[in-house]
């Protein structure tokens, strides 16, 4: 996919007519997608266009039910400019965020509008596979059951904690599921019954989208993000591009090594920075035993001002700020962006974390920002909607044919629903 929300070519780029009037729409439309409803004139402003041109496309996009008119408010003289805004109810996706304990699901808006969000805890062990595809293929259903009458599903996205092999959605490995060679995107085919396109993203990558579009990374072309949770996942956006390696795995901070010979990791080996900082570590790290508290109880007794909790904590904040140096060391980031259970604990890490950081980044440190996440346990949700509408803000016209041609196609699907055209 690619990242951003201007636009993607200029008009004297494209070689085509049909090439330029895709680009022009699909400006307009990704300006409304992440920036919100504006007046004709901004999206002149906006774009470069003549206001003729950005007539033309307000109105094309209208009849695609994808954006809707109405009158500016008024003041001063002469008419108002109309507002143009993304229309939630015209197009949406579903998104699913698995992990060991529950499955996210949201159903999102063109625009980025949360419409619907669940979260389901596992009824058998997060282990068993079939089980998953079909909570995932249950709330699917239950969602469109509720989508409004005209909306078309542009796609089904879900993040899973661990390397996954694209495009084709293979889980290679997830340690925290148990998870090993499973195709979960052609399994998700099966069961939602090949009607809609589904890719499964890793968790790290996806959140770093998240909150490079639309949370505390926005304006930054260069972003690391990391989510603590049972495993420690990442993502890292360079110049404003996804960093995907030759298999799609780049991001796999978990698994660097920061204690050789130290404590041994889901995966195998010892002394991975996800044994040292996830939320195992941080349990015992309180004096808890991981078998039988939560991060929740340490979150509650940090809460509540326990030293021992807090002593415990802070002392992980340590080996926290070690990787994070090796990995502005290897990326430099304009801004570290901390999710889940690290964000969470941030505040009450960062002496320690912010010492540790900077011993081993020296002069670098003032270039990379540490900061929460915006987005929090949204953001995994919220970075695979983005992926699914990708393809609409890439070509409207072409891919909601596309998605209505398909729905067309199986009439009696649970998944669909009914597009209404004009």
């Amino acid at each position: 996919m690619r990242l951003g929300a201007g636009p993607q070519v200029r008009p004297a780029d494209a070689s085509a007519q049909d090439d330029v009037r895709r680009a022009n729409l699909s400006a307009v439309l990704r300006l409304l997608h992440f920036h919100g409803p504006a007046t004709r004139s901004d999206l002149v402003a906006s774009t470069g266009f003549n206001r003729s041109t950005v007539g033309s496309l307000t109105s094309e996009l209208t009849k695609l039910g994808l954006v809707r008119e109405r009158p500016g408010v008024v003041g001063g003289k002469g008419r108002p400019s109309n507002v143009v805004e993304p229309l939630s109810t015209g197009a949406h996706v579903l998104a699913f965020d698995v992990t060991p304990s529950s499955v996210g699901a949201a159903r999102v808006g063109l625009g980025g509008y949360m419409l619907q969000v669940r979260r389901r805890l596992h009824s058998t062990s997060p282990h068993d596979v079939p089980a998953v595809v079909q909570l995932i293929a249950t709330l699917a259903t239950e969602m469109q059951a509720r989508a409004a009458a005209g909306s078309v599903c542009l796609g089904i996205v879900v993040s899973v904690m661990g390397s996954v092999r694209q495009p084709d959605g293979l889980v290679r490995r997830s340690p925290p599921l148990g998870w090993y060679e499973v195709p979960l995107a052609d399994l998700l085919r099966e069961a939602t019954g090949h009607k809609y396109p589904v890719a499964v993203g890793n968790d790290g990558d996806l959140g770093v989208v998240a909150e490079y579009l639309r949370g505390a990374a926005r304006g930054s072309q260069d972003v690391l993000y990391v989510r603590g949770e049972v495993g420690v996942g990442g993502g890292v956006v360079v110049d404003g591009e996804l960093l995907k390696g030759a298999g799609g795995y780049a991001g796999e901070v978990g698994h660097i090594v920061v204690k050789p010979g130290g404590r041994v990791c889901s995966c195998g080996a010892r002394g991975c920075w996800e044994a040292e900082v996830g939320d195992g570590a941080i349990i015992r790290s309180v004096g808890r035993d991981p078998r039988e508290s939560e991060i929740e109880d340490v979150l509650s007794d940090v809460a509540i001002g326990n030293r021992r909790s807090i002593a415990g904590v802070r002392k992980t904040g340590e080996w926290v700020g070690l990787g994070l140096a090796s990995l502005v060391n290897i990326f430099n980031p304009r801004i570290v962006v901390l999710g889940g259970t690290l964000g969470a604990l941030y505040p009450t890490m960062e002496p320690t974390l912010a010492a540790s950081y900077a011993r081993a980044l020296g002069p670098m440190r003032e270039q990379a920002m540490l900061v929460r996440s915006e987005l929090g346990s949204d953001a995994q949700l919220v970075g695979a909607a983005e992926v699914a509408f990708a393809d609409v803000l890439e070509d409207p016209a072409g891919t909601l044919d596309d998605r209505t041609r398909q729905a067309d196609e199986h009439e009696d699907h649970p998944l669909r629903v009914l597009h209404q055209a004009g």
